[in-house]
């Protein structure tokens, strides 16, 4: 579970694509321990000769994330979860520079370090409205404090209910069980 409620409106812990740092020999280097986090969604697997996705960022900045080092069946980004429309949590991207000033950076992602890359299944604009959930003083379903207390979403662990009807209820009818799926893929993360 995660320690402390993640600020998801926060743009130095969420740049944009156009705020990360640049890679490169002349890029300012970053505190130690410092840690940022780029929020985007995937809008098309363009994989040739090693893993390639085209993402937009919160502000509708398109760019590549591109795995270096990888061939292009080296990485199985669907069986990962990146898929079109599915979200991805870069930990400490950096935009690279294009070689032709006229284009758009990208983040590169080297072969080891493709673990900082993280699917969240479920669209960008959802994430952020989850991302900040904390667990509820009130039933999920009802909004009632149940006679002994709420017991908690054993997925999620954000999600609280005054009893198992309205675990069910909100489970099948209220959209837990997609929900719960994003807020543990988020509390993997974040912990």
């Amino acid at each position: 579970m995660t320690s402390s409620i993640i600020d998801f409106t926060n743009t130095t812990l969420f740049p944009t694509f156009l705020t990360i740092p640049e890679q490169g020999p002349d890029a300012v280097s970053s505190p130690a321990g410092e840690r940022w986090y780029l929020l985007a969604e995937v809008k098309d697997n363009m994989t040739i000769t090693k893993p390639t996705l085209v993402l937009t960022d919160r502000d509708a900045n398109p760019f590549a994330l591109v795995f270096e080092g990888l061939g292009r069946d080296d990485l199985d980004l669907k069986g990962l979860g990146f898929k079109k429309g599915a979200s991805v949590i870069i930990i400490n991207a950096r935009r690279t520079k294009p070689a032709d000033e006229s284009k758009r950076g990208f983040v590169r992602i080297e072969k080891g370090d493709a673990g900082n890359v993280t699917a969240v299944p479920a669209a960008m604009e959802r994430v952020l409205e989850l991302g900040g959930k904390i667990k509820g003083h009130s039933c999920e379903t009802c909004g009632g404090n149940g006679e002994d207390g709420l017991k908690r979403c054993t997925g999620c662990e954000r999600a609280g209910y005054c009893s198992k009807e309205c675990q069910v209820k909100g489970w099948n009818e209220g959209g837990h069980k997609k929900d719960c799926r994003i807020l543990r893929a988020l509390n993997d993360i974040f912990k």
